[in-house]
């Protein structure tokens, strides 16, 4: 006890790093995101049917690292987290004394993002880490001006953008700070703010030529994402509802947050706001105005975000709690905080732990291995000795033959080889694939893309968690130019 008074903040990325990266080995299988990035590691270069290819090269070493083992995939999302932590606890060094500064490290335990959300590993964990990283050398540019700053911040940036494309948003909430903030437009003035946008394009720059090349045709993935459907018959109300959801969805996650800071000083006094012009510029524009462009986005667009898409943009929470809601700080609230986050911690494990345990889903408990080999059985026991090269479908159901049959077959997601354009069509439509999709519906809307598609069979499937409790799912697979017995 007196180690975690002595060294609270390590003593927390300890915790946290061990909690939440042995907690999903409970689960059956890997989260299907983070399957669906291995596989992006393992045959995509510069992009993929959906994002930037950054997360996906990173899960992929990740993965063979640790010798295939789940771990390695849950060890990468917390290396992100306390990469994330450690630039948080810079940044927040910058505006806070160091008691506050380890406290708004710990506040974010209580942002359902950083722990339980955590587990699976995909581009919006990256995010947590990159955002953090961006704007703590932004801050030391705009401040000190050194040119390796600037040069970090462009990096950072274009990785960032290399990730996500909803990482435009932080771009321009940069930007917005350099256009309003005096100090800051001052900057324009010099070469700097100029290199860091040079190395930032250069770091993107093979994603974009990557883009180009095929026509752009992620930007079906983004836009279909970001629904317009709903309220078909009062439209009006998609341009109030959607936005106050998604608002509400980012104060719901991070309700743990503000519990932990404002129970322990309810009926302490508030203090004065002690804040330099700049200071307070430069926390609304990157601390509060990335949440609102989001919000603004729906409104103007009448657009259904998804509330995942809100992910990094609550990283300085506990910086702006200190700094605009201030209250008088002493060792009792100091305590009281740091009890509270392990509280929080321990209330979020056992919710995950519980849903790990009773529930029978197949994204928690499918047994890949088995599942992999008896699909790959199945192909050759139908298949008229051709050999099994591609697999095709339901990315759940496909991703995971892909990653542990035997044969190794590639994954043609939805059987649209157009959109998976890192494999040879040629060698695609002459080896033929085995179909597989989670329904019938799913399974005749690839019959609409392909031809020479067999009727599709069923296979049922016996999902157990572990306390032995069985779920039974029917699949449909197929056959995709192969000649069957």
């Amino acid at each position: 006890m007196s180690f975690l008074k002595r060294y609270p903040l390590a003593c927390f990325l300890f915790i946290h790093f061990i909690v939440w990266s042995s907690l999903p080995l409970l689960r059956g299988s890997l989260p299907m995101d983070s399957v669906e990035a291995i596989i992006w590691g393992q045959y995509c270069d510069w992009g993929t049917n959906k994002h930037p290819s950054l997360s996906g090269h990173m899960a992929y070493w990740a993965y063979n690292m640790f010798g295939a083992a789940h771990y390695g995939i849950y060890a990468l999302s917390q290396l992100c987290i306390l990469l994330a932590f450690i630039y948080i606890y810079k940044l927040a060094n910058c505006f806070l004394s160091k008691d506050k500064s380890i406290l708004s490290v710990m506040l974010l335990e209580g942002v359902i993002y950083y722990g339980y959300s955590a587990m699976e590993f995909n581009v919006n964990v990256v995010s947590l880490a990159l955002w953090p990283m961006t704007i703590y050398y932004f801050y030391k540019s705009l401040q000190k001006d050194n040119m390796s700053d600037w040069i970090l911040t462009g990096v950072f940036a274009g990785l960032n953008l290399f990730n996500k494309y909803v990482s435009c948003i932080l771009l321009l909430c940069m930007l917005m700070l350099m256009v309003l903030d005096n100090n800051a437009r001052q900057k324009f003035k010099t070469c700097k703010p100029y290199i860091c946008a040079i190395f930032c394009i250069l770091v993107f720059l093979p994603h974009f030529l990557w883009l180009y090349e095929h026509n752009f045709f992620v930007m079906d993935y983004f836009l279909g994402r970001s629904s317009k459907a709903g309220f078909d018959n009062v439209p009006i109300l998609r341009h109030i509802i959607y936005p106050i959801r998604f608002f509400c969805a980012q104060i719901l996650f991070s309700l743990g947050t503000l519990l932990i800071y404002f129970i322990p000083s309810f009926k302490v006094n508030k203090e004065k706001i002690d804040l330099t012009k700049f200071d307070k510029h430069f926390l609304f524009c990157l601390g509060v105005l990335p949440l609102l462009v989001m919000v603004l986005i729906s409104i103007v667009g009448g657009i259904k975000l998804k509330s995942m898409w809100g992910f990094p943009v609550l990283y300085m929470i506990g910086i702006l709690l200190f700094k605009f809601f201030p209250r008088e700080f002493n060792d009792r609230i100091k305590v009281g905080m740091m009890k509270g986050v392990y509280i929080i911690m321990a209330l979020m494990s056992v919710a995950l732990v519980s849903v790990i345990l009773f529930n029978k889903s197949d994204k928690l408990h499918l047994q890949a291995e088995k599942y992999a080999l008896r699909m790959e059985n199945i192909y050759h026991q139908y298949a008229n000795k051709k050999p099994f090269k591609y697999v095709a479908g339901d990315v759940w159901w496909t991703t995971n033959v892909a990653l542990y049959a035997p044969s190794e077959p590639k994954p043609i997601i939805w059987g649209n080889i157009k959109k998976n354009p890192w494999f040879d069509e040629t060698d695609f439509v002459s080896s033929g694939a085995l179909i597989i999709t989670a329904g019938k519906g799913e399974y005749e809307a690839i019959r609409k893309i392909l031809d020479n598609v067999s009727d599709p069979l069923t296979l049922e499937l016996e999902i157990k968690n572990p306390f032995g409790k069985i779920k039974r799912k029917t699949i449909y697979y197929g056959f995709y130019n192969v000649e069957t017995r």
